[in-house]
């Protein structure tokens, strides 16, 4: 009953935040300009915010789930600097706008590769430490990158700094399509793989023994929630903390909630949130637009805090 309840409420807040951001001050919908704002404007911005959310909030999650570390997201792994860096380099080299996914899809699976074997080449494994840290300096190394791109293409590259605070100014129904497609089949593909991802919680051990291929469910997610990431990151830009946020407070207060019941709430809470800090952004101190990550991270810094302080807590309880 908690369950359902809480799915019916946040699918309450989704459609307010959607009514929200597209009539909040339009003005009367029988003049053709206002029309024409709503339409052309405002229900791409929104559509984009509402699947760049879930999206996010779900390659969290898939990450913090394989890694068993509550910092892994697309941004503390360097891949969102990775996605970045190759949707820059296609800009650069004057790549079509259909193909820039494509060149950012292959840096954010490079990236996930050299964050893996560095990883692997210092300790021998795994250890969530040394994961977090290769990530930022792999995603580091990528932004560093992207600076030298601009600078030697200034002329073709000099809207790409706009990645680095990701928003949705510039929605289209096209990347709106295109992100929605590759959303829902990376839904389709973790409601495929929900067993197995559920055997995946327990540890290596019991997992092989109960027979599951514990490598090969572990690097077709990671690719997943990769591509998810990518195409993301190549038409809206960097937005970090709300795949490491919205998780970490699902799993704290709905722990005995099964993995599908969380992993529908990460999706609609990630939406909504998404949505919400557009409209914020937009309209905090207009006609001035902040972008969604700004607001994001406002937000998300002081909530980071609390879960940090709540859980060394809990830890000294535990002693």
């Amino acid at each position: 009953m908690r369950r359902l309840r809480s799915i019916i409420i946040w699918c309450f807040v989704l459609l307010i935040s959607i009514a929200l951001s597209l009539f909040w001050d339009i003005g009367g919908l029988h003049d053709t300009l206002t029309r024409t704002i709503l339409w052309q404007v405002r229900v791409p911005k929104v559509a984009e915010a509402m699947l760049a959310g879930m999206g996010l909030t779900l390659a969290g999650q898939l990450f913090q789930i394989l890694l068993n570390n509550p910092l892994a997201d697309s941004f503390t792994l360097g891949l969102a600097s990775g996605a970045t860096f190759g949707s820059g380099l296609a800009v650069a080299v004057g790549v079509s706008f259909i193909f820039i996914p494509i060149f950012s899809m292959t840096s954010s699976l490079l990236t996930l590769v050299l964050v893996l074997l560095l990883t692997r080449l210092i300790t021998y494994g795994h250890p969530n430490r040394i994961l977090i840290l290769a990530g930022i300096m792999i995603g580091a190394l990528f932004n560093a990158f992207l600076y030298i791109v601009v600078i030697l293409n200034e002329t073709k590259t000099s809207n790409i700094v706009n990645y680095m605070f990701g928003g949705f100014s510039q929605a289209e129904y096209t990347k709106v399509s295109y992100i929605g497609v590759v959303l829902i089949l990376g839904i389709t593909m973790v409601r495929l793989l929900l067993p197995q991802l559920k055997l995946l919680q327990l540890d290596d051990r019991h997992a092989i023994s109960l027979g599951l291929k514990v490598k090969r469910v572990t690097y077709l997610t990671l690719i997943i929630a990769s591509i998810i990431t990518a195409v993301i990151v190549a038409y809206v830009g960097i937005i970090g903390f709300i795949g490491m946020v919205v998780p970490q407070l699902i799993r704290r207060f709905y722990t005995q909630s099964s993995l599908g019941f969380q992993i529908v709430l990460n999706l609609l809470v990630g939406g909504s949130v998404m949505v919400l800090a557009d409209w914020l952004g937009t309209t905090v101190i207009y006609p001035v637009q902040i972008p969604a990550s700004i607001i994001l991270a406002l937000f998300s810094i002081p909530v980071l805090f609390y879960l940090m302080i709540v859980s060394e807590r809990s830890n000294r309880y535990r002693v």
